[in-house]
C-alpha cells in the first residue's frame, strides 16, 4: 500500500466504516490482563506488564479515541469521537463541542487544550467556576471549515495547524494566516524551529520562516511517502519514521539524514508492516505501532525487545495510537477502546510528586470545580458546613490504589484504609481547613501527597447565640407537651384509619403486582427483540465486508480492463448495502435517543432532501414523482423523523416498482389537514405487497420481497418513529398493482 492522499482520507472517513462494524460486534468492559517479561534487559523477574482495558460502555462516549496528551498534573485529555474526554485515574467526563463533533488530535498550550477534527479548530479552557468550555476558531478561517488535518504545534507563541492538501494555518492569539503548501504531513519544532515534512517527487524537509518555508533537506523525498513521525533521540540526535520506506537519523544541525539500519528498520520494512505511529518510552526506548500488526518495542540501539499484539494482551492490532505518560507508561488510543500498558516494577521510582486532587465539591444541589491542583477554594454560606469531597491522584488508576485521609481541623485520626474516593463532611465550622489524603499499592507503598486545602466563611447568625438556644429550648419542650395531649386524643381516632387504610394498601399491592408481572413480560418481549436486533445486525454488516474483500482480491489477480470494471460495480453495491444498513441503525438510533425537536417544515423541502439521497438510485430516473399538495404547505413536526418516515416509504416504492408493466411508474405524495390531524399519503403503481405478508411487513427485519436486498429495517423504523411522533399508519395494496401507505400526525399546537 502507498501513502497517496488518498490514504490520508482513509484514515478518516474510511476507517468510520471499520469502526461501525467493530462497535456493532461487541462491546468491552474494563480488564486487566497480564505477562511476564521474558527479556532481562528491560526489567527484573519481579516485573511485570498489565494491560488495563476501556470502552466506551465504561466512560460512555464512543469506543474509538484517536490521541491523548496529559497535563502537569497528570490528569489525560483524549480525542474521542464524541468529543474530548477527560481521564483522573478515578472519574471520566466527556467534553463536548457544540456540534458534537469528533476530536482528532489534541495539545496542551498555556491553560488551554487546542484541539481539531471534524473540520474544526479550536480550543478548550475552563471558566470562572471550572467548567470546561469550547471555544471555535473557524470565525478566523477564510474557508467555512478546516481543510483536513492532523498536527498542532506551539512555536514561539503561536500555534500552528498542518492541513494535509492545504498547508500550515499560523493562529497569533487574534488572527489566522495561511501559509498554502500542498502535501504536507509531519510538523516538528527543532531548534525553535518548525520543521514539516512533504511528500512526494517535489518534497523534502523544510522550516516555516515567515510566511513561507524553505527546504532544508531535498533529499529526503519519497514519491508516495513521507515523515509519519518525528522525534528526539538525544540532543545530538532526531529519528525520522516513514510509513513503509523505513527509518532514518536526523542531524539536527544540518539536518542530514542516513538510513538508521537496524532490527526495528528491518521489522517495518517487511511487506504489509506499515507504521502508523510512534512514542519515546522509559528513557531508552521507543515503540511503534503498525497499521494492521499490533506494536514494537526497541530500545536505542533499534533492538527490538518485545512485540504486543492481541495474543498477548492487546485490545486490537489495528491503527493504535501511543501515548507514554509521566510515569513511563503507554497509553494506547484505538478503535476499540483504550489500552493502559502499566509497567508494574519492585520499585518504582516516580520522578514527581503525586498531589491529592480534589476535582469537585458539592454541597446540596451546587457543585463547585476546582481547576487544578494550585486553585485555592474559598467556600462560603450555610450550605459550605455540610459537603462532599469527590478526590484523585492522577497518574494512578483508582483500581490501584487504596486511600486514607485526614481533614486537620476537623478530624482527630486518619481514617481507615478504603478504596472509596468520596469524603462526605457535615457539621463544619468556618475557618481553614487542609485536606491530608495519603494512597498506597503494593509496589509503591504509601505515597506522600501534596495536601489540598480550602477554607469555609460562615458568619455567626442571630439565632446561634446561648440565649438563643435556652428560649428555644423551653418553647421545644411546651410544644412537646402539648402535642402528647393532643397525640393521646388523636390515637384511638388514628388506629381506626390505619385499618383502613391497610385494607387499601393491600389492594394496591395486588394491583402493582399485576402491572409489574405485565412489565416483565414487556421487557422479555423487548429483550428478545434487542437479541434478535444484534444477531441480524452483526450478519447484515458482515456480509456485505466479506464480499467486498473476496471482489478486492479477485480484482487484484485479474488484469482485464472489463473484468476489473464488473468487479468495481460489484464492489460498489456492497458498499450501497452497507451504507443502506447503517442508515436504517442509524435512524433507529436517532429515534430511540435523540429528543423530540418541533419546528415548522415545507413539505417541499422534505422532499427535496430525499429526491437528492435517492437521485443515483437504481431507476431513479424512471419514476415520475407526483405533489399532490399545495406548494406552500407546511407541517409542525420534528422534522428528522418526518424525514425517516418519508424517506423510507419513498424508498420502498421505489425499490419495488414493477418496471416491466407498460404503465409509467410513478409515485404520488399527498398532503392535506383534515380532523385536527395532517394526513400524509405515498401512493404508487408497483408491484404490490402480496396479501399473506401484509400482516407482517411492519415486523422487524421482515423483507416481503425476498429477491430484492434490503435490510428488512425500513418499515419497523417507520412505525418505531410514528410511536414516539404520536401518529399511526394504514396501508392498503393489491398484487401487480400498487400500494399506498396513510400517514396520520396530530396538529402541534
Amino acid at each position: 500500500m502507498s501513502i497517496t492522499k488518498a490514504t490520508f482520507g482513509w484514515r478518516s472517513e474510511k476507517m468510520r466504516i471499520f469502526i461501525l462494524h467493530i462497535l456493532f460486534l461487541g462491546l468491552f468492559s474494563f480488564e486487566a490482563i497480564s505477562f511476564q517479561i521474558a527479556d532481562s534487559s528491560i526489567a527484573s523477574k519481579s516485573d511485570s506488564i498489565v494491560f488495563h482495558e476501556f470502552d466506551g460502555s465504561l466512560y460512555r462516549a464512543s469506543s474509538y479515541n484517536y490521541r491523548v496528551v496529559e497535563d502537569e498534573d497528570g490528569v489525560l485529555y483524549f480525542g474521542n469521537e464524541n468529543g474530548m474526554l477527560e481521564f483522573d485515574g478515578t472519574n471520566w467526563d466527556l467534553h463536548q463541542k457544540p456540534n458534537f463533533a469528533r476530536i482528532q488530535n489534541l495539545k496542551i498550550i498555556g491553560d488551554k487544550i487546542y484541539t481539531l477534527g471534524a473540520g474544526d479548530i479550536g480550543y478548550f479552557q475552563r471558566d470562572s467556576l471550572g467548567r470546561m468550555k469550547y471555544h471555535s476558531l473557524n470565525d478566523k478561517l477564510d474557508e467555512e471549515e478546516m481543510p483536513y488535518a492532523w498536527f498542532i504545534l506551539e512555536n514561539k507563541g503561536s500555534i500552528y495547524f498542518s492541513s494535509v492538501y492545504e498547508g500550515i494555518y499560523i493562529y497569533d492569539g487574534e488572527l489566522i494566516k495561511k501559509i498554502t503548501i500542498k502535501d504536507i504531513y509531519s510538523m516538528v519544532d527543532i531548534n525553535d524551529e518548525v520543521i514539516i515534512s512533504i511528500f512526494g517527487e517535489e518534497g523534502g524537509l523544510a522550516k516555516v520562516v515567515g510566511d513561507t518555508i524553505e527546504f532544508v533537506n531535498k533529499e529526503f523525498k519519497f514519491e508516495e511517502d513521507a515523515a509519519y513521525e518525528i522525534i528526539q533521540k538525544n540532543q545530538d540526535q532526531w529519528l525520522i519514521f516513514t510509513s513503509e520506506e523505513g527509518f532514518y537519523t536526523l542531524d539536527p544541525k544540518t539536518y542530514d539524514t542516513e538510513i538508521w539500519d537496524t532490527e526495528a528498520n528491518q521489522y517495518f520494512l517487511q511487506d504489509s508492516m506499515y507504521l502508523w505511529s510512534v512514542e519515546r518510552f522509559r528513557d531508552s526506548l521507543s515503540v511503534a505501532s503498525s497499521w494492521e500488526n499490533g506494536i514494537v518495542i526497541f530500545n536505542d540501539e533499534g533492538k527490538i525487545k518485545h512485540i504486543l499484539n492481541e495474543d498477548n494482551g492487546l485490545n486490537t492490532n489495528y491503527y493504535n495510537v501511543l501515548k507514554s505518560d509521566r510515569r513511563g507508561n503507554l497509553w494506547i488510543t484505538n478503535t476499540p477502546g483504550i489500552n493502559y500498558l502499566k509497567w508494574y516494577e519492585k520499585e518504582e521510582k516516580i520522578n514527581f510528586k503525586p498531589k491529592a486532587m480534589v476535582r469537585y465539591i458539592r454541597m446540596g444541589d451546587s457543585t463547585i470545580y476546582v481547576k487544578g491542583s494550585k486553585d485555592k477554594i474559598e467556600l462560603s454560606g450555610e450550605k459550605s458546613k455540610s459537603l462532599s469531597l469527590y478526590f484523585s491522584v492522577p497518574s494512578f488508576i483508582k483500581q490501584d490504589l487504596e486511600f486514607s485521609y485526614y481533614l486537620e481541623g476537623f478530624d482527630e485520626n486518619w481514617s481507615d484504609w478504603t478504596t472509596d474516593t468520596r469524603k462526605e463532611y457535615t457539621n463544619l465550622a468556618g475557618g481553614q481547613y487542609t485536606f491530608h489524603l495519603k494512597a498506597r499499592n503494593i509496589y509503591n507503598g504509601d505515597l506522600e501527597i501534596v495536601p489540598f486545602e480550602f477554607n469555609i466563611n460562615v458568619p455567626t447568625k442571630w439565632y446561634e447565640s446561648y440565649i438563643t438556644y435556652v428560649l428555644f429550648g423551653l418553647l421545644v419542650g411546651l410544644l412537646i407537651f402539648g402535642f402528647i395531649r393532643y397525640r393521646t386524643h388523636r390515637l384511638s381516632i388514628t388506629n381506626k384509619k390505619l385499618e383502613l387504610i391497610v385494607k387499601e394498601r393491600t389492594s394496591e399491592l395486588r394491583s402493582q403486582k399485576e402491572r409489574l408481572k405485565e412489565a416483565n413480560e414487556e421487557l422479555k418481549t423487548i429483550n428478545n427483540e434487542l437479541d434478535n436486533f444484534v444477531y441480524r445486525s452483526s450478519h447484515d454488516l458482515v456480509a456485505p465486508l466479506k464480499s467486498l474483500r473476496g471482489l478486492i482480491s479477485v480484482a487484484g489477480m485479474s488484469d482485464n480492463p472489463d473484468e476489473i470494471k464488473e468487479y468495481f460495480k460489484l464492489m460498489n453495491i456492497s458498499i450501497n448495502k452497507l451504507e443502506e444498513f447503517i442508515k436504517s441503525i442509524m435512524d433507529f438510533s436517532t429515534n430511540t435517543k435523540k429528543p423530540l425537536e418541533i419546528r415548522e417544515i415545507g413539505m417541499d423541502s422534505i422532499l427535496d432532501s430525499i429526491v437528492e439521497d435517492l437521485k443515483f438510485y437504481e431507476n431513479a430516473d424512471k419514476v415520475e414523482l407526483i405533489r399532490a399538495y399545495d406548494s406552500d404547505f407546511k407541517i409542525k413536526t420534528d422534522p428528522k423523523r418526518l424525514n425517516i418516515v418519508l424517506s423510507n416509504l419513498v424508498t420502498n416504492a421505489l425499490k419495488y416498482h414493477d418496471f416491466k408493466k407498460d404503465e409509467p411508474p410513478y409515485i404520488k405524495v399527498s398532503a392535506k389537514t383534515e380532523n385536527n390531524s395532517y394526513v400524509l399519503e405515498v401512493e404508487d403503481n408497483g408491484s404490490g405487497i402480496p396479501e399473506e405478508y401484509q400482516d407482517k411487513i411492519f415486523d422487524m427485519f421482515f423483507r416481503a420481497h425476498q429477491g430484492i436486498e434490503g435490510s428488512g429495517l425500513g418499515l419497523y423504523i417507520v412505525m418505531d418513529t410514528l410511536s414516539v411522533l404520536k401518529g399511526k399508519i394504514d396501508f392498503s395494496s393489491k398484487v401487480r398493482q400498487g400500494t399506498t401507505f396513510t400517514v396520520v400526525l396530530p396538529i402541534v399546537k
